[in-house]
């Protein structure tokens, strides 16, 4: 494909997401050796996303230099440059490649996933990074086994719908705690494990659903007080894994039970874990992830499609927060 412009969201500062993101246009990239050109299909507005636009993404020297291209994760098609491989008009996954808010963008050829025949699209390309960050928290808690327990609030966001998808192929139970009746209504009957809405009385209720037994690991992706009602329900020695900043508050729990019930907290960040994994390891974790989509064992609702010339608003929806589904892109 030759000529053309080429639409590319960029952050140059941070502040407002609907604001700070820039469409700017350069003539469409032309594949080199070993690389194939591939047009945006579908691309999801990552919580992540929201957290770099708005400056809050990282810690020192963590948090992204810029300027830099938005987009974290998303399917193209295959429009040149394509091989006996990877043919034309193939879909292949964009997660990892820069500049994803883009009509088109480059990919190495020899690296690119091609999605399966059969491979829902939008499921793909919503959640394939999500199910490699979860199966590597699996991979990290060694302590879990089949009849356990986990807990987990944020229990409609897409991530707690594949973790509650994944512990279950586990025979691990999870209790999802939502913020209101509301958000529990719209998850009643796609969950495998409880739904429970955020309160006071949390621990009660969590003991009442599981019959008795503590979850041994809280996987906090709000912060605030809703970490410390989590930790509350856990057993000796558990542990509280953060991953998520709704809420922008620092994480709050009781320090007696650090002190006297040995429960610990840690964070987990999805590049840190996948720096420190084996090539073998990331490699079985991809195929894995490929096969659990392919199962259709969970759903992750799309609550806007936006082109990339919607960008302002749509990223002014996907900060506000409170959506049944994810914000996505298109060309």
């Amino acid at each position: 494909m030759g000529g053309g412009t080429n639409r590319t969201i960029v952050q140059r500062s941070t502040g407002d997401p609907g604001t700070v993101a820039e469409i700017i246009e350069t003539p469409v990239p032309t594949p080199g050796e070993d690389e194939l050109l591939v047009e945006l299909v579908l691309a999801p507005v990552n919580p992540a996303e929201i957290l770099m636009l708005q400056g809050t993404y990282g810690y020192r020297d963590t948090q992204p230099e810029l300027p830099r291209s938005v987009g974290i994760e998303g399917v193209g098609r295959v429009v040149g440059g394509a091989t006996s491989a990877v043919p034309e008009g193939a879909l292949v996954s964009l997660a990892g490649s820069a500049a994803v808010f883009s009509d088109y963008m480059t990919i190495g050829a020899d690296s690119a996933l091609v999605l399966p025949a059969g491979m829902d699209v939008d499921t793909f390309a919503v959640s394939f990074v999500n199910v490699q960050a979860v199966l590597l928290m699996f991979h990290e808690w060694p302590e879990v086994e089949s009849g356990d327990w986990l807990i987990q609030n944020a229990g409609n966001s897409a991530y707690a719908r594949v973790l509650d998808a994944v512990a279950a192929r586990r025979g691990v139970s999870v209790v999802n705690v939502v913020r209101s009746a509301e958000s529990a209504s719209k998850v009643a009957g796609t969950m495998q494990g409880p739904v429970l809405v955020d309160g006071d009385d949390l621990g009660a209720r969590v003991l009442e659903a599981t019959g008795g037994i503590r979850p041994k690991i809280a996987i906090d992706a709000v912060g605030g007080a809703s970490t410390g009602r989590l930790a509350e329900s856990l057993g000796a020695g558990g542990r509280v894994v953060t991953y998520g900043l709704l809420s922008g508050e620092p994480v709050q729990l009781d320090t007696r039970l650090v002190v006297f019930n040995g429960v610990s907290v840690e964070g987990f960040w999805m590049p840190r874990s996948m720096g420190r994994a084996s090539a073998d390891l990331l490699r079985n974790i991809g195929a894995e992830a490929l096969g659990i989509i392919r199962e259709g064992s969970f759903t992750v609702p799309i609550a806007a499609r936006f082109g990339l010339g919607q960008i302002s608003q749509a990223l002014s929806l996907a900060a506000e927060g409170g959506r049944d589904g994810k914000v996505v892109i298109t060309r």
